[in-house]
């Protein structure tokens, strides 16, 4: 019997649990459901849209829009949609109030609000009478030279209207309004045109407006220059007669902004070519300029002049460990060499080399040919011991070149392997019949 009663005891026990836990949801339930209800009969955003048949700049909208959202989440954010629908004139009144005050330019005709949880609330403005009828704009950039100048005005083609479209019918007064938006819309602008500069304003605001933009450079900027003068078909020495012309070309960039100059290398080099090839003489001779350009603060430049027609060059050999040959010291040597392109793959030359230690010069005129490439061909005929050569030059690799010669005369077999070092200066390990040595080529 104990156990049959305390059974019926745990089970009325459970029971009672049970219906007050239902109870205890029940009555959570109903508390979520009323704030629920509670929340979707409030207003929970606020947003603000500005109206007018008059000119309103998008920025200035933007900036209308945000200070009447202010005054709207203070007023009415939170409340229910009941009290503000019961006070809507009320509400729209002091908006209309407020905003006019802070406003210039502009006079609120109208406010009205659409209550919701997402209230809006639409401001309609007149503007008053005296409005900008004409704009003048003047661009100013601050201490480029005229072909950096141009450069950078081609980049920020555009600007003026970029401030006809936020000033133009704009009322007078309303200036104020404007000179935040205008001032962060010019830096965008500036940005992504022309990223390596600044740009500052000044307006004399008017029923004809005068808008002067000065533009200035950032750093870094470009403070020394290093110009070097290259041809591989004329001396290096002819140069010189057009190096201060090309010095005063590449100082045009300094003070230029190191990132401009790198943006626009492609056009700066092309345009420092010109400034040789177009010369008349450049052009008598087929003289073509490759210009290349390394920017930064020090900016350094490389130009090489090359003819397509002719080449006339000098240089100067010394032979080091090399045994005389029939009796004669020939370890040092000046050659002379001019040649005339007939094609793309052949030409003729004449060489002329004169042994200053027993004052022997020689004479030869030969033809060469571009057999593979990097292979070039030769045969010449000496007119002064009147004998035959021929010969061969292979460049294998950028600064590397083997030669072959054979000369008639002695049955002599030529062969060297020579190294640039510099554009003035080259070594070659050489081998003959007889004997080996070491020769050093400079470039004048």
């Amino acid at each position: 019997m104990s156990s049959v009663g305390g059974d019926k005891y745990n089970l009325i026990a459970s029971c009672h649990c049970f219906i007050i836990l239902l109870l205890l949801c029940c009555f959570l339930c109903g508390i979520v459901k009323s704030a629920e209800a509670v929340s979707t009969n409030r207003v929970q955003r606020v947003q603000a849209i500005v109206l007018g048949d008059v000119h309103i700049p998008a920025g200035v909208r933007q900036r209308m829009e945000a200070s009447v959202g202010t005054i709207g989440n203070q007023l009415l954010e939170g409340k229910t949609i009941h009290d503000v629908s019961a006070g809507q004139g009320y509400y729209e009144g002091i908006i209309q109030q407020v905003f006019d005050k802070v406003l210039v330019g502009y006079s609120v005709s109208k406010v009205t609000i659409q209550p919701g949880n997402e209230l809006k609330i639409f401001v309609n403005l007149v503007a008053w009478q005296d409005k900008i009828d004409s704009l003048s704009v003047e661009t100013k950039v601050i201490g480029m030279p005229p072909v950096v100048e141009k450069l950078l005005l081609d980049d920020i083609q555009g600007i003026e209207q970029l401030f006809e479209g936020m000033l133009m019918e704009l009322p007078v007064a309303a200036s104020d309004w404007t000179n935040g938006v205008v001032k962060h819309t010019l830096n965008d602008f500036m940005s992504q045109r022309a990223p390596e500069f600044r740009a500052d304003f000044d307006v004399v605001v008017d029923k004809n407006t005068k808008v002067v933009i000065e533009i200035y450079p950032l750093l870094p900027v470009v403070r020394t220059t290093d110009l070097s003068m290259r041809s591989d078909t004329f001396p290096n020495v002819a140069l010189l007669t057009q190096r201060q012309d090309m010095q005063d070309g590449v100082d045009m960039f300094v003070g230029v902004p190191v990132a401009f100059v790198k943006r626009h290398q492609g056009y700066i080099q092309q345009l420092l070519e010109r400034r040789l090839d177009d010369k008349a003489e450049a052009k008598a001779w087929g003289v073509h300029t490759n210009v290349t350009i390394t920017p930064g603060e020090r900016l350094a430049v490389m130009c090489r002049s090359n003819s397509k027609d002719y080449f006339l060059r000098f240089e100067g050999w010394a032979d080091i460990g090399r045994s005389s040959e029939e009796g004669k010291d020939n370890s040092l040597r000046v050659r002379g060499l001019v040649g005339r392109q007939l094609s793309s793959q052949d030409g003729l030359f004449s060489v002329v080399e004169f042994f200053p230690q027993h004052v022997h010069w020689d004479w030869d005129v030969g033809y060469y040919r571009n057999i593979l490439p990097g292979v070039r061909g030769n045969v010449r005929y000496d007119f002064k011991e009147r004998y035959w050569k021929a010969g061969m030059k292979y460049d294998f690799a950028p600064k590397w070149s083997f030669l072959y010669e054979y000369r008639q005369q002695n049955s002599i077999n030529e062969v060297a392997f020579r190294y640039k070092l510099h554009d003035f200066l080259s070594v070659a390990w050489v081998m003959d019949n007889h004997d080996y040595w070491l020769r050093f080529i400079g470039y004048f």
